[in-house]
């Protein structure tokens, strides 16, 4: 049971047994060390403080996290604890993807159920906004049903979250859910397109939509616009024990010579950490800073998985971005030139569907 009680009206009325998520028998998915109190995050606070300003504003974002569940309730609640979002520029990747990047999105049996709106969503010029004016993030699904179901809670994409509570019919079964395909996750390293803008809800992610079509756990090491591949992030990430790793690294890179000094170091320094588990290099799937710049990037990351490709270790693949949207109707793959709208990330899955097939 939990220490925390729920305002809404709706939900009160249910008479809901409340449970903190990070007690068991719920699976945490996602996050560094998930059961410590605080905000949940990414990746330890130090990494992200020693890589860049963007990746310690971002490593609270629970981009990618999930909990998950069974029960027989006829309804789940959910209650957040959000701190204070005030900065603007830490926001403005989830501002574009909408409200929708601030809520909680629930799945039932591997199948999209609701997105779970807070019930204070505010205008203001014409575009909906997330306020949580108490901190209190509450919303409610009725099932209608006391069906046992499997439920996957995905965390909002842009926001930073310090507890998180579901309220389940009193006296209902809950209990652990049936475990991934995969005892070591696959993680996913790269930009903002990585983290998930401009998604309009968690669920709708290329690595999310990979898991869910797959079935392995994963995290998501996405960070808006602090995917620079340094020294104490490699380090990082040569210290997971992966099952896969996507590296999704270009976006962030300044230039092409920033790319060229850091794309082939960092890999060989991951191949010699995971010297067998398959690499998918990807580059970026748009033409946003000119066709010139995003062949030359081609370039560097082609010449990367040629050299991983001969020094015969662990699989390695190469995802040309360019080729992700050009059969499909590209303007509709944006939002803004850069970041995917959920059928540019449909897209994106749909590319690395074959090479997953392979291992899961």
């Amino acid at each position: 049971m939990a220490s925390f009680s729920f305002s809404s009206p709706n939900i009160r009325s249910l008479s809901p047994t409340i449970f903190d998520v990070r007690k068991a028998p719920f699976s945490l998915h996602g996050l560094y060390e998930p059961k410590e109190k605080g905000l949940f995050r990414r990746m330890p606070a130090h990494v992200a403080e020693a890589a860049n300003e963007r990746a310690r504003l971002m490593h609270t974002n629970p981009a990618g996290a999930r909990i998950r569940f069974v029960t027989d309730s006829s309804f789940v609640a959910v209650g957040a604890v959000y701190p204070p979002m005030g900065d603007s520029e830490a926001r403005g990747a989830g501002a574009r993807s909408g409200a929708g990047a601030f809520c909680f999105d629930l799945y039932v049996d591997g199948e999209h159920k609701s997105l779970l709106s807070h019930e204070v969503l505010s205008e203001q010029g014409g575009v909906t906004l997330f306020d949580v004016k108490d901190g209190h993030y509450e919303a409610v699904e009725r099932f209608g049903t006391n069906r046992m179901c499997e439920i996957t809670l995905f965390f909002p994409l842009f926001v930073n979250v310090e507890a998180l509570y579901v309220g389940l019919e009193a006296g209902c079964t809950v209990k652990a859910p049936k475990p991934y395909k995969n005892d070591k996750p696959v993680v996913f390293y790269g930009s903002s397109i990585t983290q998930g803008a401009c998604a309009s809800r968690a669920g709708n992610t290329y690595p999310a939509v990979l898991s869910r079509r797959h079935g392995f756990d994963f995290i998501n090491l996405g960070f808006a616009g602090g995917a620079l591949a340094e020294a104490p992030i490699i380090d990082y990430l040569c210290s997971l024990d992966a099952s896969l790793l996507v590296f999704d690294y270009d976006h962030n890179s300044p230039n092409p010579d920033y790319l060229r000094k850091t794309h082939l170091p960092a890999l060989r320094k991951l191949r010699a950490a995971h010297p067998e588990i398959p690499f998918i290099l990807m580059s970026r799937p748009n033409l946003c800073s000119g066709e010139d710049m995003v062949k030359a990037r081609i370039e560097v990351i082609k010449e990367s998985y040629e050299v991983l490709l001969s020094d015969g270790c662990g699989p390695v693949h190469f995802v040309n971005g360019l080729e992700i949207y050009r059969s499909l109707d590209s303007e509709m793959m944006t939002v803004d030139g850069t970041h995917p709208t959920d059928l540019g990330f449909y897209a994106m899955a749909t590319a690395l569907d074959p090479i997953f097939s392979l291992y899961f």
